[in-house]
């Protein structure tokens, strides 16, 4: 059964949930949806609001142990019926019913956190690519693409993915797939281009209060000045 459309107040909440998160990565991963359909902005935020939540609760305590049961929660308040208070949850459920298939889904992609709960590092990265592959699916985007570009933004020590090889490439991420416009892919990817130009807005910096500016110059189609030194030139 196809999705039914989500409500702008509904995205409109679920994004300013994300750029409010608590992560130096929240509001930049919010700003690469800003120009997308409310559908979109939905999946994104929410899907995105949740990996955060997972590392927090994966990262946080010094026992791997407090980690697994603070991770198996996010699985039991999934499966509960009773009625949800916290935002991520009520948004969860919304998109559990407006794609009933989402619930195993998702309580699979916390089972990659749990995962990492008994690596040495907690290393995330492969429950985050498992994440990003979902996100993927749900807004009709190649899968291993949006991975890469994925992980590529949130790890510096990540290579960068063929697909932005040259500008021509990077360009082309505004009109991939099946689904909506794909401009959250472009300016994800163009996210973690400027990241390893030196540029890092990850602070409160007057870098961070201006990287509204730059992701409306890269949507113009002007991607991180700085790519060069990244990428292959046109």
């Amino acid at each position: 059964m196809p999705a039914m459309p989500l409500g702008k107040d509904l995205a409109r909440d679920a994004m300013q949930k994300l750029r409010d998160y608590p992560h130096p990565l929240a509001r930049p991963l919010a700003l690469c949806f800003v120009f997308d359909s409310a559908n979109t902005q939905f999946v994104g935020a929410t899907c995105l609001e949740l990996g955060l939540t997972l590392d927090a609760a994966l990262t946080t305590p010094s026992e791997s142990l407090v980690a697994v049961i603070r991770l198996q929660w996010w699985i039991d308040t999934i499966q509960d019926t009773a009625p949800a208070h916290a935002p991520l949850v009520q948004n969860l459920r919304i998109l559990i019913e407006n794609q009933p298939d989402m619930r195993d889904r998702i309580i699979h992609v916390i089972g990659q956190w749990q995962n990492a709960c008994h690596d040495e590092n907690r290393n995330s990265q492969p429950a985050w690519q498992t994440l990003w592959q979902l996100l993927a699916e749900r807004l009709g985007q190649p899968t291993d693409t949006v991975a890469a570009i994925g992980l590529f933004c949130l790890s510096l020590n990540a290579p960068p993915p063929p697909d932005i090889a040259n500008k021509k490439g990077l360009l082309a991420l505004r009109h991939t797939g099946a689904g909506d416009s794909s401009q959250w892919l472009y300016l994800l990817a163009c996210f973690g281009l400027n990241q390893r130009s030196g540029n890092q807005p990850l602070d409160n910096g007057p870098e961070f209060t201006l990287l509204g500016w730059h992701v409306l110059l890269w949507w113009l189609g002007l991607p991180p000045r700085a790519c060069a030194a990244v990428l292959d030139k046109d």
